[in-house]
């Protein structure tokens, strides 16, 4: 048997596959709503997941949705994950070929009226896996999901832009926080990384909750 380097046969997760994964979620995550004021975030996950699976791409085939699977982690006699991401698409060409996207709670008003912006952990916890590498490593697409609690999507996005701009350097970020033109009809905002070994471009959706 002809054993073949690592990296020489690894595909990417295909680029038109993509519109469809943003467009379900969008689509499914039109009748999602919290059932408290401070509902975790994995059960509003939960819920999306729940309404995505029937939808045609994901209910028939070919691309296939995880619901917070482990990242296996690179050395492969590690005895602990490299991570938990929220959602993982794949289309059949591999264990390593998927499209991640990971989950955050913003606009959060705590028990006691304050509110949380969540922006914090949007970046640091959420893109910053990416960036670095801990999800999707050998991919240069993924995408984050932002769970807007008081509705108000417009505040959410521009309070994320602004946290991101001033994480720039950090990101590796090329540019800004902008529209994307995947789905041009549809509210989905973009930002591109230029990382050591590879570009990367995250989604950015927003779903009020």
């Amino acid at each position: 048997m002809t054993h073949h380097p690592v990296g020489e046969f690894r595909q990417l997760f295909p680029q038109d596959h993509i519109p469809t994964v943003l467009d379900s979620l969008l689509e499914a995550g039109v009748t999602l709503q919290k059932k408290t004021a401070n509902d975790h975030e994995n059960w509003i996950s939960r819920r999306l997941y729940r309404r995505v699976i029937r939808i045609f791409p994901f209910r028939d085939g070919p691309l296939d949705i995880r619901l917070q699977p482990e990242i296996v982690a690179s050395d492969s006699d590690e005895n602990k994950a490299s991570g938990q991401v929220d959602f993982l698409v794949s289309c059949g060409l591999g264990a390593e070929i998927y499209f991640a996207i990971e989950a955050k709670r913003l606009r959060v008003r705590s028990t006691s009226g304050k509110m949380d912006a969540g922006n914090d952990d949007y970046v640091n916890d959420g893109m910053m896996r990416f960036v670095t590498g801990q999800y999707a490593p050998f991919m240069n697409t993924g995408a984050m999901l932002g769970y807007v609690y008081d509705g108000d999507i417009q505040k959410a996005r521009s309070g994320v832009a602004s946290y991101i701009a001033r994480e720039a350097t950090t990101l590796s970020l090329i540019g800004a926080f902008v529209r994307s033109s995947i789905l041009s009809q549809k509210l989905i905002d973009e930002t591109q990384h230029a990382l050591k070994n590879r570009s990367l471009t995250i989604y950015h959706l927003f779903l009020a909750v």
